[in-house]
């Protein structure tokens, strides 16, 4: 089944368990393992991700308290450029300053549930378009972390320390790597000998020694690994 994260702030409590309740049912329509997060001011957002937000989608009303919701949406832009943000407001005049930030839609009050499903399809419709740009999470020292899984290269174990190698930078971080296989679960995630994991989509060549990636890595290849690794990938460009 696929799975979908939802986020919804929103000070009014009785408009968010609205929300929660029709979002829920709308994409469990749509055949959705969905979850959903709920915030009821913009600190309380920010205090739980500061760094990253771990949502498809969130659902954002614009009057909040203290930090507007138009202010918490530019601060998320500076974290997270592509996270689809639908507004909620009860004034048009917020509708150019909201795409200026991305928002790709925006609910009126007073809303109907219909006028929810509509905007939630225009993020799932997003999202559906983005899938090629799958995103894999971690921690990292308390920090909730996004990355685009193409831009991956590879993981490696030493001891009980893990290097997660992508295209920008390296993130070293505590974990095994039967923690990393149970987790990162893609087929694009191959074994090239017991201690590094190397992703698929950049690599260039394989031979029965060695693994050359995109980056210019040379991984030495095991000769348990080797068939598994050759296989998956012939089938991954198949």
């Amino acid at each position: 089944m696929r799975k979908i994260k939802i986020g919804i702030c929103e000070d009014d409590v009785t408009q968010l368990r609205f929300l929660q309740q029709q979002t829920e049912h709308f994409f469990a329509e749509k055949g959705f393992a969905v979850a959903v997060e709920m915030f009821e001011s913009a600190e309380q957002l920010l205090f739980h991700y500061p760094s990253s937000m771990p949502f498809q989608c969130l659902l954002l009303d614009i009057g909040l308290k203290k930090m507007d919701g138009m202010d918490l949406a530019k601060r998320i832009r500076t974290i997270d450029k592509e996270l689809s943000i639908i507004f909620i407001t009860g004034e048009k005049e917020y509708v150019l300053e909201g795409y200026k930030v991305g928002a790709i839609r925006f609910l009126f009050k007073p809303y109907k549930p219909e006028d929810l499903a509509e905007a939630l399809s225009s993020a799932l419709q997003v999202q559906e378009e983005k899938s090629v740009e799958e995103y894999i999470s971690f921690y990292l020292q308390g920090e909730y972390m996004k990355l685009k899984r193409n831009e991956i290269v590879l993981a490696e174990v030493c001891g009980h320390y893990l290097t997660i190698k992508s295209t920008k930078q390296n993130y070293n971080l505590k974990g095994s790597m039967k923690m990393l296989r149970e987790e990162w679960k893609e087929s694009c995630f191959v074994l090239a000998n017991r201690s590094v994991l190397v992703n698929l989509e950049n690599v260039e060549k394989i031979t029965r020694t060695e693994c050359f990636m995109s980056d210019g890595s040379i991984i030495p290849v095991s000769r348990g690994c080797y068939q598994n690794l050759n296989k998956s990938f012939v089938e991954w460009y198949m």
